[in-house]
């Protein structure tokens, strides 16, 4: 790291230790303490949870068989939350209670009884310390939100003495987050708690006081984290559907109790509809930039059917950073903003300037993207800039993230280096979209300045793009340095790549006799290997076409993909 880089370090590790011991300092608040034995009288309202349920899961969870986070844990005999071996990522689903969905959608008496009994096992070990994972902000608030949104079927089958159990650990839940959320991480474990928070003032008893202050706490964390665009702040779309996920069913209940939902919550949903609509490729599934996963085309579905407006979704997401080329059946989809800031970028990826592409329904070109398991080995090389469609530098990345050392705690996977500037010019025409960008992630360590402009043209069958590379202030590159350059374009698996017969273009084909070129003007293009993250069965093997050179001696690199008729 460079002495500017380690300054920054220190900066952010100083303010995140100071966070954490407010968070410690807190937890055993007077308010917290005297509140925490307050028990609601009863449950008065079940809001729907619009995310698909598998009556399937019901059957293997009442086995004792948890398919959460991607892992299949056998708990079968054991209380499946002491199971603290199990992969972190598969314990913090297990105590969201996501799941309990699939319960209640299975809906038979055998399945309200083993909801009610998990739930209690969870009591019987989990009220005795707030310093398990179990406690941690955002899995309390997602436990709440479940435990409300899918109690009917529990409270059906509950036992006075289990009910009285459960709601006073309701209370707990309600006064926890109430009093600490200001200290929790920002970003989604923030909002997350406020959106809980709101959902237990319209769905326990005793809290219609608290009515106002929770819609006012949520309006504010909107405001800080939706931006005008109806992008999330951390710049990953796939939180855009958590959160309207949350929003859509929260509004509903303001409805059912002849309540009005304030205008910043109803503005939001309807920016945010807008934005996942800008970041939907031509499958369905949004764009894999800044940690998207594996698509949820049922959950995606549901949220826009909400969208009362028929329109096209916009061309440009300024204040995200994105930017969208489309023409007849091609969608182009690219990252032109800087990254998030530290705070929201646990989850970023060094993709700037990428793009993806699809061909009617099929993906051509992509990122990457992020595995469902972050615990896996190769979760970290998801979010390097070669995993992305665009340019590295001497097989660097344009972000840096902090990785180890002796602040890892407090910082672990946060950028702390990257694009400063990141400039983007708009031109449409009659015939023709572009734009024109570029960033300076590289130049602080490499002196150069990566600058892309790509045009779509003729109904979308033509794109042409020139990635160029300059030292400061644009001016032409003049220095002993090494300045490899390597632009890649990933291949979606379901497209296969070969070489014409000349050697100087890569032929990619796909279903429905889909079929495009791509030649390089200015070098040879060469296949290589690569890997698809973003499987919701896990990583699977690919292709990536690879230009390569030296950016001191061919500064500008033209390429152009054309849409084939059919295979010649």
């Amino acid at each position: 790291m460079t002495i500017r880089d380690n300054f920054s370090v220190l900066a952010q590790a100083s303010k995140e230790a100071m966070r954490r011991y407010a968070r410690r300092f807190n937890r055993a608040s007077p308010a917290w303490l005297s509140a925490a034995g307050k028990t609601p009288e009863r449950l008065i309202l079940a809001p729907q949870d619009l995310r698909t349920p598998d009556t399937a899961a019901a059957k293997d969870i009442y086995s004792g068989r948890f398919f959460l986070a991607g892992k299949m844990v056998d708990c079968t005999g054991l209380n499946p939350f002491q199971q603290v071996d199990a992969p972190k990522s598969w314990q913090v689903d297990l105590h969201g209670f996501g799941w309990l969905r699939h319960l209640e959608a299975e809906g038979s008496a055998l399945t309200k009884s083993n909801a009610q009994a998990l739930i209690n096992d969870w009591l019987s070990i989990q009220t005795r310390s707030r310093n398990t994972l179990a406690w941690e902000p955002e899995i309390v608030a997602k436990r709440l939100i479940s435990w409300l949104c899918h109690s009917v079927p529990v409270v059906e089958a509950a036992t006075p003495r289990f009910y009285q159990a459960w709601l006073k650990s309701i209370g707990q839940h309600i006064s926890f987050l109430k009093y600490r959320s200001s200290e929790f991480p920002k970003g989604m474990p923030r909002l997350t708690a406020r959106i809980a928070l709101a959902y237990a003032a319209n769905c326990v008893s005793g809290q219609s006081a608290n009515l106002k202050n929770a819609q006012n706490m949520l309006d504010e964390e909107l405001s800080i984290q939706i931006l005008e665009d109806g992008g999330h702040i951390s710049r990953n779309a796939a939180l855009a559907v958590d959160v309207l996920a949350l929003l859509l069913p929260l509004r509903q209940s303001y409805a059912r109790l002849d309540i009005a939902p304030s205008q910043t919550l109803i503005s939001t949903i309807d920016r945010m509809i807008s934005a996942i609509k800008f970041h939907q490729m031509g499958d369905g599934n949004l764009a894999r930039f800044n940690g998207v996963s594996a698509g949820r085309p049922e959950l995606i579905s549901t949220i826009l059917f909400y969208n009362d407006s028929m329109g096209k979704p916009p061309e440009i997401a300024r204040f995200s950073g994105f930017q969208r080329l489309a023409m007849g059946d091609t969608l182009l989809i690219a990252d032109t903003g800087a990254p998030p800031t530290p705070e929201y970028s646990q989850h970023a990826s060094a993709g700037t300037l990428s793009f993806e592409l699809s061909s009617g329904p099929n993906l051509v070109m992509i990122n990457c993207g992020t595995g469902v398991s972050k615990e896996s080995k190769l979760a970290p090389f998801a979010r390097l800039t070669a995993a992305h469609t665009t340019a590295t530098i001497n097989e660097s990345s344009s972000s840096r993230y902090y990785q180890g050392g002796r602040f890892f705690n407090l910082l672990k996977d946060r950028i702390i280096a990257g694009p400063k500037k990141v400039e983007c010019v708009r031109e449409d025409g009659t015939d023709h979209k572009q734009f024109t960008a570029s960033h300076d992630g590289y130049l602080r360590n490499h002196g150069i300045i990566h600058n892309r402009t790509i045009t779509m043209r003729n109904r979308g069958t033509h794109i042409e793009g020139t990635d160029s590379f300059a030292g400061h202030g644009n001016k032409q590159l003049n220095s002993k340095k090494p300045a490899r350059f390597d632009i890649r374009f990933h291949l979606h698996p379901s497209i296969s790549a070969g070489k014409t017969v000349d050697g100087k273009s890569i032929l990619m084909m796909g279903g429905n006799e889909l079929v495009w070129k791509l030649t390089c003007i200015d070098c040879t293009p060469e296949i290589d290997e690569s890997v698809f993250f973003a499987s919701s069965s896990g990583p699977k093997r690919t292709k990536q076409i690879v230009l390569t050179g030296d950016a001191r001696s061919t500064p500008s690199i033209r390429w152009l993909l054309v849409k084939e008729d059919k295979l010649h």
